[in-house]
C-alpha cells in the first residue's frame, strides 16, 4: 500500500509542478480515494499501456469485422489478440466506431465508456488525452465484461495485496 501511496503523490507532484492539467484530470488525481489508488496504481506504466492497447486492439478488430475490407488488418489483430479476446470483442456490442485513431486512443476510449476516472487517470499516466468522439455500445454492461476480461490480470494481483 505504501508503494501505491508513494507512486499517487509522485504523480501528483509532477502532474501538477510540470503538466497541464484539464479540471477533470486534476479532479480525478486529487480525489483518488485508497482503493483507486492501490487499485489503479498498483501496474507499472508498461502495463497500464499493454492493457490500454489490447483494448484498443479489440475496438480495431471489430473495426475492421464491421467494415469487411481489410482482412490482412483482421489476421494481424487476431496474431496479436488471444482467440477468446477475439470472441469476447464480439460480444463487447460496439456500434460507432471512430475512425482515423490508434491502438491507444481506441482502448482509452473504450475504458473510458467502462470507467471514466479510471481512463482519466491512466490517460495522465500515459501522457495522452482521451479523445472526444465517443465510442458508441449496445449495451454497458456487455462492454464492462469484455473490459474485465483485460483488466483480469490487475484484478487477480490487487486481490492477492
Amino acid at each position: 500500500m505504501k508503494t501505491h501511496n508513494k507512486r499517487h503523490q509522485k504523480l501528483l507532484h509532477h502532474c501538477l509542478t510540470k503538466r497541464k492539467l484539464s479540471q477533470d484530470a486534476f479532479l480525478v488525481l486529487t480525489s483518488l480515494t485508497d482503493e483507486e489508488v492501490c487499485l489503479w496504481l498498483s501496474s507499472s506504466v508498461g502495463q497500464v499501456r499493454k492493457i490500454v492497447s489490447t483494448l484498443g486492439y479489440l475496438v480495431e478488430y471489430q473495426l475492421h469485422r464491421s467494415t469487411r475490407n481489410n482482412s490482412r488488418a483482421i489476421f494481424e489483430l487476431r496474431a496479436q489478440l488471444e482467440k477468446r479476446l477475439c470472441l469476447w470483442s464480439d460480444a463487447a456490442g460496439l456500434q460507432s466506431i471512430p475512425e482515423n485513431m490508434n491502438s491507444s486512443q481506441l482502448g482509452l476510449l473504450m475504458l473510458a465508456q467502462y470507467n471514466k476516472r479510471l481512463a482519466t487517470l491512466w490517460s495522465i499516466r500515459l501522457g495522452l488525452d482521451i479523445p472526444s468522439t465517443p465510442l458508441m455500445t449496445s449495451s454497458p454492461y456487455r462492454l464492462s465484461n469484455v473490459v474485465h476480461q483485460v483488466l483480469a490480470p490487475i484484478l487477480v494481483k490487487s486481490d492477492a495485496i
